[in-house]
């Protein structure tokens, strides 16, 4: 009787180590995204933007233009939310809505206007100035580790299926 209870007591402690350390990952994760969250916000602010907006008008500036349900997708967004975000883009004279007269002419593209794409060149500059006072904080020979742990991480991310539940 004493190897079953050293096997549960083996397994009980396995059970709460595994349940410890996701916690812990949870717990990490959450914190780490909160504070860049946080500050990235407060600077986005600086500009007038919301973070919704300066994530679209980032996706804008990495191809010529996209559909608003691309939009969604990629920001993982409802398509309700990316149209109201698009919308007060659109007025600001950031983004603007064209038809694909190429392809499908029923399809309505957003892509960047000159404006826009001065805004996020200024996103770009204070977000490369952002990270770049977070890595003079990390020590020169963790930097690599800490870039292999990120890249992990996103790897982790990108492979699990989209459920709920």
């Amino acid at each position: 009787m004493t190897g079953e209870c050293e096997r549960l007591y083996a397994l009980y402690m396995y059970c709460t180590k595994q349940a410890t350390d996701v916690t812990e990952f949870r717990a990490a994760l959450t914190e780490a995204y909160q504070r860049f969250n946080a500050l990235q916000r407060g600077e986005k602010r600086c500009f007038g933007v919301s973070m919704s907006q300066c994530m679209t008008l980032e996706l804008l500036h990495q191809g010529d233009h996209l559909m608003a349900r691309d939009l969604a997708e990629r920001l993982g967004l409802d398509t309700t939310t990316v149209t109201r975000v698009v919308d007060v883009l659109v007025r600001d004279g950031l983004v603007r809505r064209v038809r694909d007269e190429k392809g499908d002419r029923r399809c309505i593209l957003v892509s960047l206007t000159a404006r826009g794409r001065g805004l996020v060149e200024k996103l770009e500059g204070c977000a490369d100035a952002y990270c770049q006072r977070i890595l003079t904080r990390i020590p020169a020979g963790k930097r690599d580790d800490v870039m292999r742990a990120l890249r992990l991480l996103v790897r982790a991310i990108d492979e699990l299926p989209a459920e709920c539940g």
